[in-house]
């Protein structure tokens, strides 16, 4: 049986991730259930997952290097460690930076070491689009378009915490794969996010907050896409980066007008101060992974709203008292 380390598996990649693969994999699911977000959503996705009887859940933080090898043996006869725990989100980073080296610098680098510690051969750390900064309307190429002065601090943690891999397991015998997701959406997505949140927003007839004047552009990539292209890289036995977005955007306007028609609930939107950092436009080059993955994205928006508005209306009374506005956005 193979066996795989999943660490940030009650969030939102993890969970579906897990869900995905077969019953013949045995998981090990590590997660701290920190607050980065309301972690009633954590909790949700955990007791959909503790229902596969492959599924081993381990509550750990990361970046506590000590409590991390007392643990050690978690990690014996692991063939892959797929390193998705993380704390996302560019202006969090700004009023939280420790926790944000904690979680995606320090963490990821114990992480590393231990996986060298006990010998297994492969790694892969999920990284993020944010690294590459505001691309206009040029597509960000793998290893050639990073920024060497990183936007924001979450996207200096995480391409440190890139860094750090590489220089860890940097011989040979290692095979490191470094996904860089570009605005994921979807069924138990994150309600720091502004899918999920715009349809709480709108569904329940609450104010829309919407920062800037809403004509910035996402390459909004839904959550089975995502997930498809992890289980191809996983049977993909070469180190290399590789961008999992679509090339397709839509500005945060024309979603809550898809919204407010699939809905049919006109959205109550209050308009604030762009915020710090924000970028315009990021654009995959999908090259690298269409050429060694096979892989591409084919969810379109009118589906991929369609499937998340329809969990959503599944599962409205369970996140009824999640928490989508946050203390600094008041």
């Amino acid at each position: 049986m193979e066996k795989i380390v999943i660490t940030g598996a009650c969030g939102f990649i993890g969970f579906n991730f897990a869900k995905s693969l077969s019953k013949e994999v045995e998981i090990i699911g590590i997660d701290s259930l920190n607050d980065a977000y309301d972690p009633k959503l954590k909790y949700l996705r955990l007791n959909e997952l503790e229902k596969n009887k492959n599924f081993n859940f381990f509550e750990l933080n990361l970046s506590n290097k000590k409590f991390l090898e007392e643990n050690i043996q978690l990690f014996n006869d692991v063939d892959l460690v797929l390193h998705l725990g993380a704390r996302a989100g560019v202006r969090q980073s700004y009023l939280e930076p420790n926790k944000y080296i904690d979680d995606n610098t320090s963490a990821t680098t114990n992480l590393a070491m231990l996986t060298k510690k006990t010998g297994i051969k492969r790694f892969i750390i999920a990284s993020t689009s944010s690294i590459y900064g505001d691309t206009g309307e040029k597509f960000a190429v793998e290893n050639q378009d990073e920024l060497t002065d990183p936007p924001s601090i979450y996207a200096a943690t995480k391409m440190f915490g890139e860094t750090m891999v590489k220089n860890i397991l940097s011989d040979r015998e290692y095979i490191i794969q470094i996904p860089r997701f570009f605005t994921v959406y979807g069924p138990y997505g994150r309600p720091d996010m502004s899918i999920l949140r715009f349809i709480h927003w709108i569904a329940s007839k609450k104010e829309v907050i919407l920062y800037g004047s809403g004509e910035q552009r996402r390459s909004f990539t839904y959550i089975d896409d995502i997930v498809e292209g992890l289980n191809k890289l996983c049977k993909f036995e070469e180190s290399g980066t590789f961008n999992f977005g679509s090339n397709i955007t839509w500005s945060l306007n024309e979603v809550i007008s898809k919204i407010e028609e699939k809905l049919n609930i006109k959205a109550n939107v209050t308009y604030k101060e762009r915020a710090f950092r924000d970028v315009d436009i990021v654009l995959p080059s999908l090259e690298n992974s269409k050429t060694k993955l096979g892989w591409e994205p084919t969810t379109n928006m009118n589906t991929g709203l369609d499937k998340t508005i329809e969990w959503y209306k599944k599962y409205e009374n369970d996140i009824t008292d999640i928490k989508f506005k946050y203390d600094y956005e008041k």
